[in-house]
């Protein structure tokens, strides 16, 4: 299993939109190029190989899900099934990954129709092989039934999510405080063991995590135009008389 961070994409904002904007007009920016990316529209293909697992005999099915570390999507199409004896080894091939997504989470089933499990999560590479079954315990999840890549999303009970944009304006308002507050209370939860869904759990971090990925970016791009528009330092009189030094671009 494997975390996804946060795939920030890039605002694409000139130098001129950054002088008129500053920092907040920059975030805006920023904010309205993250969009919600589209699931996986093939199936995976599953195959068997090799000897020594532990996998159970049995017809198995999967499906996929992808991220872009700022949620997941909704699964893809179920694969055809694949016979494994008791000691084989199942692989599951990938599509390739939709625009926007960096990762696959995997789901098995012994149906066609499921129950299906998470099996494998954070994957980057085109396959993964099992050896040894899906967890039981509270790691276990089904594949989600919205899409929660996006800045804001409706969850299955339609109530629309929208902490990760609510964080970074509060960060825009001079309250980056907030986030880390919600960031250190979504650990605290954790650690003590307090009663949330480890599913929840990944979700809240993402939230955070969200807003810092996204202020680190930021800072990358408005290096960049600062670093390629450094301007010229001189002299220059006011509507006064008064000379001072300012700086000026072409």
């Amino acid at each position: 299993m494997s975390y996804t961070a946060p795939s920030v994409t890039a605002s694409g904002t000139t130098f001129a939109e950054f002088q008129a904007g500053g920092a907040s007009g920059h975030l805006e920016l920023l904010i309205a190029a993250q969009v919600a990316t589209v699931a996986p529209t093939a199936a995976p293909t599953l195959s068997e190989t090799g000897s020594g697992g532990t996998l159970a005999a049995a017809t198995y099915y999967a499906v996929i899900t992808e991220s872009n570390g700022f949620g997941e999507t909704t699964a893809s199409p179920v694969s055809a099934g694949q016979a494994i004896t008791s000691t084989q080894e199942l692989v599951v091939t990938f599509p390739s990954l939709k625009t926007g997504n960096t990762s696959r989470n995997t789901y098995l089933g012994t149906a066609v129709g499921g129950p299906f499990l998470l099996a494998a999560s954070g994957t980057t590479a085109s396959t993964v092989t099992f050896l040894a079954p899906p967890a039981t315990n509270s790691y276990a999840m089904k594949p989600p039934t919205v899409n929660s890549t996006g800045l804001t999303y409706t969850d299955a009970n339609f109530n629309v999510q929208c902490k990760r944009l609510e964080l970074l304006r509060s960060a825009k308002d001079g309250n980056l405080e907030s986030a880390y507050k919600f960031l250190r209370q979504v650990i605290y939860d954790f650690n003590k063991g307090n009663p949330m869904s480890f599913g929840g759990t990944v979700s809240r971090l993402r939230d955070a995590h969200a807003v810092f990925a996204m202020l680190a970016t930021l800072c990358s791009e408005m290096g960049t135009l600062i670093d390629a528009n450094a301007g010229t330092l001189a002299n220059s009189t006011d509507t006064i008389g008064l000379t001072k030094l300012k700086r000026t671009w072409p």
